[in-house]
């Protein structure tokens, strides 16, 4: 089983499964009219498959809190999670939690560390390098790695984490 890892700063965080992952940008997406502006793009498009430059970050950072606004008003019920064919591998979802937001916690969790680290290149290294969704283990992994962030950038690009 592979997962899906953020990668941000010096570090690459697990952030869940493929379906775990793609579950959290598709309600995201789904809500997303309920955003106080009617766009999440940072989120359902940049991150969810480019990469989000380093200027960007602070609002990344706010659509994100957006977003867990919304998901915390998802109430999970019987059968909640059957659309997204999640499968028995667990690694980022709580499926027993009340709401959409809380089960995605470990998700967030992830993210909010891998912004964390990113931020800390500019005082590091002097610059921003983007963050970009990729493969957490296996050879996927270093592929994605290595790929120069022009590659996350095509305008037909499908999220190259769900490889």
């Amino acid at each position: 089983m592979t997962y899906v890892g953020i990668s941000g700063g010096m570090i690459l965080q697990k952030m869940g499964t493929p379906a775990e992952v793609a579950a959290f940008f598709a309600l995201i997406d789904r809500h997303k009219s309920e955003s106080s502006n009617g766009a999440l793009d940072l989120v359902t498009d940049r991150l969810f498959r480019r990469t989000v430059p380093g200027e960007q970050y602070d609002a990344l950072v706010r659509q994100l809190a957006e977003s867990r606004r919304i998901l915390e008003r998802i109430q999970i019920t019987d059968g909640f999670w059957n659309e997204f064919k999640l499968g028995d591998q667990v690694a980022g979802l709580d499926r027993s939690a009340k709401t959409a937001a809380d089960a995605f916690r470990k998700i967030f969790h992830s993210l909010d560390k891998a912004i964390h680290y990113a931020r800390r290149d500019k005082e590091d290294i002097g610059y921003f390098r983007p963050l970009r969704l990729m493969a957490w283990e296996g050879p996927k992994c270093d592929e994605h790695q290595f790929m120069p962030p022009e590659e996350f950038e095509k305008p037909d690009i499908r999220p190259i984490w769900l490889e």
